[in-house]
């Protein structure tokens, strides 16, 4: 079983390496091939990376500071690839994903020159948060660990380098794309107080998804990452939350999920009404277009969200089987009963 800190240890991060290695050599999946294929340019074009982030040190931003950025944030396994997916394809955004992660340091030039090519990948398949296309959203932890650290599995416990530091990296990427800014994350759901102090102007979409679903997915995920059933993956509620504290895993994911429902669920009522948006993942997968109608809605009065040239779209997405080849949904409820007071 694990708790919070074991994320920590070189042994736990070399058994993850090892397995999700191995789940992508044998996935015969191209969208998990190019995981490696991200992996590839990101260290061949490094020195590039690093010669750009060396000529912007002296630049100076012209911006006024406050810039249009949207985060998708949501419980793991909760869709919220998918759904930052479709707002990449279908609205004027430019996502935080691939091309971030390659060039991880440079914020300007590199981007002004190469965003003229950018086009919205059409395909939706992904790799736990990895979207194929040089372009496309995703996790990009490689960005985020400039300020919040390695550890993608708690809140870290402070925040590396300045919060100026953070919002001039954002304001000088969107000065190079001059598009409203688009970013997914998971670990981004323990840390909404952070952003609302420094982009004034952010939006919130928050993916919830139901309870059940999300920790039988959590479970599948753990052994596909540690290839056990006995380390829990995903977002932990804090450093010290323990898995050996229950019965077994189902019930540490379970209480896992309840305690991460609450500390969204909390930052959600310092939010401004205007500021967010809450989606069920299975409403948008039956009707995306009425999701993005009420995205438009909330976005309209923000005119900083220049929300010309949007793609309408009418399709609707099928909500994976996998999970049916679980038989513990009985398991999770008695759980989720147990607990739903005690949190």
């Amino acid at each position: 079983m694990s708790k919070g800190s074991d994320f920590e240890k070189l042994g736990s991060k070399l058994r993850k390496g090892f397995y999700i290695f191995f789940k992508i050599l044998f996935s015969l999946k191209t969208a998990a091939y190019y995981v490696l294929w991200l992996k590839f340019l990101q260290i061949i074009l490094s020195p590039i990376d690093v010669v750009f982030a060396l000529i912007e040190k002296s630049r100076i931003s012209k911006l006024d500071k406050e810039i249009p950025i949207i985060f998708v944030v949501g419980i793991q396994r909760t869709g919220s690839t998918l759904i930052s997916q479709f707002i990449e394809k279908t609205f004027p955004f430019f996502p935080i994903g691939n091309f971030n992660t390659i060039f991880k340091r440079s914020t300007y030039f590199v981007h002004k020159l190469l965003v003229r090519f950018y086009k919205p990948n059409g395909s939706y398949k992904n790799f736990y948060g990895i979207s194929k296309g040089l372009f496309s959203i995703g996790d990009s932890y490689e960005v985020w660990d400039k300020w919040f650290g390695k550890n993608h599995y708690v809140l870290p416990t402070e925040i590396k380098g300045k919060n100026s530091n953070l919002a001039d990296y954002f304001y000088s990427l969107y000065e190079a794309y001059n598009m409203p800014i688009l970013t997914k994350n998971n670990r981004n759901s323990l840390l909404i107080p952070i952003f609302k102090k420094i982009f004034k102007r952010g939006f919130y979409i928050i993916v919830k998804r139901d309870p059940v679903a999300v920790i039988k997915s959590t479970i599948t995920a753990s052994k596909d990452f540690f290839g056990t059933d006995t380390i829990l993956w995903g977002l932990y509620p804090d450093m010290q939350f323990d898995t050996n504290n229950y019965e077994n895993l189902t019930e540490a994911a379970t209480v896992q999920f309840l305690m991460l429902d609450e500390i969204l669920n909390e930052q959600i009522k310092d939010l401004d009404q205007d500021s967010y948006l809450i989606v069920d993942y299975d409403q948008f997968c039956q009707d995306p277009f009425q999701f993005q109608q009420n995205l438009i809605n909330k976005l309209k009065t923000k005119p900083e969200y220049k929300l010309n040239n949007i793609q309408t779209s009418n399709q609707s997405f099928k909500i994976s089987k996998r999970l049916n080849k679980l038989h513990i949904d009985e398991q999770i409820k008695s759980y989720i009963d147990k607990w739903k007071n005690k949190i």
